[in-house]
């Protein structure tokens, strides 16, 4: 099953490369079109907690734990107000003429985010990416939302998550094949990373993937009927967490890799106003999506010089409902994400993210009101977080839950 898998994949991919060679000859590229688009947005928002975020807590995730001071106050029970607008966007789209056959699309979408807290404010690149179309085959190349993060099946929030901890949030560079047979496509993806990248022992970096010699692979099945979407993909991802092993002050040769294999079913449903999605994700060492979870050092082996490495699971779920009524439109999120045991223990240590936390929820009823171009809205954003003491084979003992409710209000303007 894994070679079948390696070999359509890899073969696809030589395939995409050789047609994005062929399409580029005798291009007209005197005749194009290019699009402006995008939004002002501007978000307040109140948490009534201490939270794990970021970009200046726009971008919630989950409560903090307690942190005690000498006189037993929890230091993290302290809430916090904010008010930003960095996630406004700039969107810039250019068609040309078509090329053997191929219509061709180049995307440029910016927001000013920057790449870190300490760039906030700061014009970053969301995506960038161009697409050749043909009738029933369309190939992709550069910077867009990872195969896990279905566009047209994830949560519509005001919040700049999305659905995250519960539902994969990250853009990687990828080369992409779609081909459609009637209502039925299939999509193969071989991707990197860059601003969402793996943990490891040097922190956050690309490094790890890259050093693995193998891209991230990706096989996705979806239908897509009048009213209806269904689908679901095979995610499979390697990383090589360091080139040496250091024992007793010297360097010795590291050969270990850490495999993670990670596979979603996703389904949205709208009539009448109506609008039901959920998605449900089996995943490991998946920290790049904003999601629990990573890897560990399972075995130490000062005598051969070895390290091994083993991934963590997590089971990840969401369901949102909306009503669209006139001008206004309601609705309702729910979200449930929870550390798995492990299937070896764990001898050294973790890279990854909260790996504390026994699960998560979220409860989110949301409002807003569109006129045109303008629209307003508010969510309430109840999130609650069980920490726990755990042991070398990830059973929790010692739970505690902490809630966090965040009010936001945000108001866009869209061209």
């Amino acid at each position: 099953m894994q070679k079948f898998f390696f070999r359509f994949m890899l073969t696809s991919f030589l395939v995409a490369q050789v047609l994005f060679t062929i399409a580029a000859v005798d291009a007209d590229s005197t005749k194009v079109t290019i699009q402006l688009n995008g939004f002002v947005n501007t978000q307040f928002f109140y948490d009534s907690r201490q939270i794990v975020e970021a970009r200046e807590h726009m971008l919630s995730l989950y409560p903090k734990p307690a942190e005690l001071d000498a006189d037993g106050n929890d230091l993290n029970a302290v809430g916090n107000f904010n008010q930003l607008s960095m996630t406004s966007r700039l969107r810039l789209l250019v068609n040309g003429p078509k090329m053997m056959g191929a219509k061709p699309l180049a995307v440029i979408e910016g927001d000013f985010t920057g790449a870190s807290n300490f760039e906030n404010n700061s014009f970053r690149l969301r995506e960038a990416y161009l697409r050749l179309n043909w009738d029933k085959l369309s190939l992709l190349a550069g910077q867009t939302w990872h195969p896990l993060d279905v566009p047209e099946c994830r949560p519509s929030l005001l919040g700049l998550n999305t659905g995250a901890p519960f539902h994969p949030f990250s853009r990687h560079n990828q080369l992409r094949v779609e081909y459609r047979v009637n209502k039925i496509t299939i999509m193969a993806v071989a991707a990197s990373q860059r601003d969402f990248a793996s943990s490891g022992p040097e922190g956050v970096s690309s490094v790890y993937l890259r050093d693995a010699v193998l891209p991230n692979l990706n096989l996705q099945v979806k239908y897509a009927g009048k009213n209806f979407l269904i689908g679901g993909s095979i995610d499979f991802k390697r990383l090589k967490p360091a080139l040496f092993n250091e024992f007793g002050g010297q360097r010795f040769q590291s050969k270990s890799y850490v495999n993670g294999w990670s596979g979603n079913l996703f389904a949205s449903f709208a009539n009448n106003g109506w609008t039901l999605k959920s998605a449900f994700l089996y995943g490991q060492n998946l920290s790049e999506h904003i999601l629990l979870g990573g890897y560990f050092e399972s075995t130490i082996d000062d005598q051969q010089h070895t390290v091994i490495y083993k991934p963590t699971s997590t089971l990840n779920g969401w369901m949102q409902i909306q009503r669209q009524y006139q001008n206004w439109r309601f609705s309702f999120f729910g979200g449930y994400t929870a550390n798995l045991p492990y299937d070896e223990a764990q001898a050294g240590r973790f890279f990854g993210r909260g790996q504390n936390i026994a699960n998560i929820y979220r409860l989110s009823p949301g409002v807003s009101l569109r006129l045109g171009a303008f629209e307003l809205g508010t969510e309430i954003e109840y999130t609650n977080a069980t920490y726990g003491t755990i042991d070398n084979k990830g059973i929790f003992s010692d739970l505690v839950s902490f809630g966090n409710t965040r009010l936001l209000i945000g108001a866009s303007y869209f061209f």
